[in-house]
């Protein structure tokens, strides 16, 4: 496990750790709290201002804006790595000590491998806490025990964390029913309660926050929001033609399959968690991470008992596979030391330069950002706070505003310009906002302030119509 796990981490210190819109949104958001409290209205975009915002990530966007000011962004890169490998490493653990091999462990563990490694962002913390909080109650599922109060803290770091924490919650709930029904089969009072202690006590943990039950306002803007599943395309249902949908329907034909044909081999609570992981994945593919972890955790035992591995001869093997290690390990160890690298080809420093001397120029100037932009200039230039026209926290827009924002970017509507009108400086990608980058280019009110492979600034003369 000890080479799975330095393979994971090599590899993910190439390909994970990097840098995307969420990720400079969770390091504002860090500034933004130790600069100005928890914030509970929206003061850093136009079309959100003033806007009720309850900021439930809190915990996550304070704990690497620390590394940031610590370490600067390699710092925060590679401890993200490590919060990657570190879940991965207790999963792996965790389905050795339930029986099976290494080999059939590493079979179960390549969705896991495939789908994780990504980049910055409150979410990667989650990942480790719902590994934790998984193993903790398979074990308690088998065994029940007075560790279980220790699901509670988890839960409630967790509601701090992320907004997943509503799937933890779900998971100690599940445990729950599972003991309600055990405690009334076998008419025992004590354990029936310990199970509807579970079954409600779960959810209170989520109001354990700086916002108290506001908090709610946030979960039922996020899991019920309209416009999401519509314009955002980690909500949607995963597809098979990507790669996150490709490997998400492998490993659930796969886990179906060896799940099927050894049912009882798990308990109710381990089906009912792969159930509810695999049903909230069909919904939408950001939740497919869950689903694989808990497929590394709890399928590798079902398949050595379906496919016994051979066993080895380990005294033999022993020095090959420590010196491996040691090697593997090492090489993390000088991954880990070696700074970012193409953080400035995507988000290049001259760009977010322009942007702010436009703005310096003009006080009135207000800037039109997509997605991918906004939270980046945001942090890396902060005077142009309520200037920019919004940002990732798409929860406290409007279905309308999503709408209209979708629109301009896509040019999906003859309507298109009508979200931007009253804005002079507009930050585009000229490869995902093709339509208007070529618009603006053909036009002679509009200026070019900076073009690059991924980025392009244009900004129109103050008297002319969008």
């Amino acid at each position: 496990m000890v080479v799975a796990w330095g393979l994971m981490t090599g590899l993910w210190l190439f390909v994970g750790g990097g840098f995307a819109a969420d990720s400079w949104l969770t390091l504002l958001g860090g500034r933004e709290l130790l600069a100005h409290g928890f914030p509970h209205h929206d003061a850093l975009a136009i079309l959100s201002h003033g806007r009720a915002w309850v900021d439930q990530q809190w915990l996550a966007q304070l704990f690497y804006y620390g590394l940031y000011k610590l370490g600067g962004l390699t710092l925060v890169s590679r401890a993200n790595v490590l919060l990657f490998a570190s879940a991965a490493g207790v999963g792996l653990v965790a389905a050795r000590r339930r029986g099976a091999s290494p080999s059939r462990v590493l079979v179960c563990a390549l969705p896991a491998l495939l789908l994780t490694a990504r980049f910055v962002r409150a979410e990667v913390p989650a990942q480790l806490l719902f590994v934790l909080l998984l193993v903790l109650l398979i074990a308690e599922s088998r065994r029940p025990s007075r560790r279980v109060v220790l699901a509670f803290p988890l839960v409630i770091l967790w509601g701090n964390v992320h907004g997943s924490a509503v799937l933890g919650a779900a998971m100690v709930s599940l445990l729950g029913i599972v003991e309600v029904a055990r405690a009334t089969q076998a008419r025992n009072r004590p354990r029936a309660t310990r199970a509807l202690t579970l079954l409600f006590a779960a959810w209170s943990c989520l109001l354990v926050t700086p916002y108290g039950a506001g908090v709610l306002s946030y979960y039922r803007a996020t899991l019920v929001h309209p416009a999401f599943a519509k314009y955002i395309t980690e909500w949607q249902p995963p597809t098979f033609p990507s790669l996150w949908g490709a490997t998400f329907f492998t490993a659930a034909f796969f886990a179906t399959a060896i799940v099927a044909r050894r049912p009882r081999s798990l308990n109710g609570f381990e089906l009912g968690v792969l159930a509810m992981t695999l049903v909230s994945a069909l919904f939408a593919v950001r939740s497919a991470i869950w689903f694989v972890y808990a497929v590394l955790v709890l399928v590798p035992a079902v398949l050595e008992e379906l496919w016994p591995a051979r066993r080895e001869r380990t005294r033999l093997r022993a020095p090959s596979r420590a010196a491996f290690s040691t090697v593997l390990l090492g090489l993390c160890l000088v991954l880990l030391v070696q700074p970012v690298k193409n953080v400035d080809a995507k988000w290049p420093p001259k760009a977010a330069s322009a942007v702010a001397d436009a703005a310096r120029r003009d006080p009135s100037l207000r800037v039109f950002a997509n997605q991918e932009y906004a939270d980046w200039l945001l942090f890396r230039e902060p005077q142009l706070r309520s200037r920019i026209a919004f940002d990732g926290r798409w929860e406290i827009l409007t279905p309308s505003q999503m709408a209209g924002v979708v629109d301009f970017l896509f040019q999906s509507t003859p309507e298109w310009k009508r979200v931007a009108h009253g804005y002079r400086l507009f930050v585009l990608d000229p490869q995902e906002n093709a339509d208007v980058v070529k618009t603006f280019s053909g036009r002679h009110d509009v200026s070019v302030v900076y073009r690059g492979e991924r980025i392009v600034v244009f900004e129109r003369r103050g008297g002319s119509k969008l």
